[in-house]
């Protein structure tokens, strides 16, 4: 590995996924809020606090917390912090999310505050017809910016949800389907739920909440008979909570927590070699018995195929090379004018970034040399290349000038938007090693999708890279587009059948 790419190649990818999990896993369902920070100080009756684990080791805490309104409103209210190593830096995440819904279980609106960075997103959602929801998201400072999304009608809130599989599931074979609502992915998923076994006093409950056709998340509950979760556990990251208190909770040392992003790394076993313009890789689930399969990412210059394996697919990852690249200013077809929108991550319609991409591309009208050019500018502009920062926003990432690969990927693509080039995040695996560990980068569209990777700076990125999902980071979530590769983490073999 080239020692000018040590440090640059190392993202903390999979911290994205906490919040998200903590709140579809640990906490039921997962349903967006808000929660004042010093509210989570005050102890109030009926509170639940659950101390939170990753890999055997105490890495935060949840709070629950179910409050009635006078009207009859049901509002529930949690907060969690979590705090890791990637490397040998320290990452803390916290999430606030409150969601209302009325005494049949229809949600009314919801509110989340989620800090990643420095700065907070914080996402707010109402209900204006039966099957849709408007999103307000607001980054920093930035302005407010608002998007319409479908909603189930048959969606239920988490009070109404918790209640139905409490009193639905009493002996083992027992199975109740639901719909909810993820605040996270901003999206109606459905979720099935099966009483596995009772244990003692405790319903053994397994839930599956289903992402698209044959992906799902799975997670196991230990029930007591008031309906609530003792322990909870998902397959992935050791990721465990535990029934706790306050008072344990405010004692424990959450000094040294556990490092989660080099052992959470895919190993090759080998050096993958210098021959990388084209790689045939063999993906395999380590176990196929989990409800998860690949889909393909859409990405430029991969092709999956299955095999006749279970579990198994072969990926062609080739180097993407373009000689008749657009000129500028294009003129981008509908489908394309989504990737150059500003949002609440990618802020393109900032005047600085505006100034500061003119600048750079100067009288310049080949797109493609354009992106190039502020793939090198941003390289060259993020001066602390560290793993501090879980995902910071273009914005924020212009002023402190400091991130991993998720900041790098996502100022370039800003960069690229405000120069008239539609732009696109990756999220997946690079080689780093001989291993694949979590990764992001940014595609292109200068007459097709070109891959550029703005923490490594070449101009071009080469097949050592494997992309598993590709997102234009609207205003919806940023959990979309890693809450996929979940299931994956610590689940998937690869091997290397070919190089070129």
């Amino acid at each position: 590995m080239r020692p000018h790419t040590r440090f640059k190649l190392t993202d903390g990818l999979e911290t994205r996924l906490l919040p998200s999990l903590l709140a579809a896993g640990m906490i039921a369902v997962c349903l967006g809020g808000s929660l004042p920070a010093e509210d989570t100080e005050t102890a109030r009756k009926g509170d639940e606090w659950h101390m939170v684990h990753l890999q055997g080791k105490a890495a935060g805490y949840s709070l629950l917390r179910k409050l009635e309104r006078e009207n009859g409103e049901l509002e529930t209210v949690s907060f969690t912090r979590i705090t890791m190593k990637r490397g040998t830096q320290k990452t803390t995440v916290e999430d606030r999310l409150e969601i209302r819904e009325d005494a049949a279980g229809k949600i009314l609106g919801f509110r989340r505050e989620e800090k990643k960075a420095q700065q907070a997103v914080t996402t707010i959602g109402k209900m204006i017809a039966p099957d849709r929801m408007e999103l307000e998201v607001t980054s920093g400072n930035s302005p407010a910016r608002k998007q319409v999304i479908p909603f189930n009608p048959a969606t239920r809130g988490l009070q109404h949800t918790t209640k139905k599989i409490s009193s639905t599931l009493k002996k083992k074979g027992d199975r109740v389907e639901v719909i909810v609502f993820m605040a996270d992915l901003s999206r109606c998923l459905r979720q099935v739920s099966t009483l596995q076994a009772r244990e003692g006093k405790l319903r053994r409950i397994e839930s599956r909440i289903e992402l698209a056709p044959g992906n799902s998340l799975v997670l196991l509950e230990w029930i007591n008979d008031e309906g609530q979760s003792v322990r909870s556990s998902m397959p992935y990251l050791g990721l465990e909570t535990v029934l706790s208190s306050r008072k344990k909770i405010l004692a424990t040392d959450f000094s040294s927590p556990p490092e989660i992003f080099f052992s959470s790394g895919i190993p090759l076993g080998r050096f993958l070699g210098w021959k990388r313009e084209e790689i045939l890789y063999r993906l395999r689930l380590r176990d196929s018995k989990q409800p998860v399969k690949l889909t393909d990412s859409g990405a430029a210059g991969h092709k999956l195929t299955a095999t006749t394996e279970e579990g198994t697919w072969h990926l062609r990852v080739q180097t993407v090379h373009q000689d008749d690249a657009w000129e500028l200013p294009l003129r981008p077809t509908p489908p394309l004018k989504l990737y150059l929108s500003s949002t609440a991550y990618i802020q393109s319609d900032d005047t600085r970034i505006i100034e500061l991409a003119k600048k750079a591309a100067g009288n310049e009208k080949n797109s493609l040399e354009v992106a190039r050019t502020l793939e090198k500018w941003v390289y060259n502009y993020i001066r602390k290349k560290n793993l501090g920062t879980a995902f910071a926003t273009a914005k924020e990432v212009l002023e402190t000038r400091q991130g991993d690969c998720t900041e790098h990927a996502v100022l370039l693509a800003a960069m690229c938007r405000a120069a008239g080039i539609p732009s696109r995040v990756v999220a997946g695996l690079v080689y780093y090693r001989k291993s694949f560990v979590g990764h992001m980068w940014t595609e292109v569209y200068t007459g097709k999708w070109i891959p550029l990777d703005a923490t490594i700076g070449k101009g071009k990125v080469e097949a050592d890279h494997i992309a598993l999902a590709v997102s234009a980071l609207d205003n919806t979530s940023i959990s979309e587009i890693f809450i996929g590769l979940l299931p994956f983490l610590g689940n998937i073999e690869i091997e290397v059948l070919e190089t070129r």
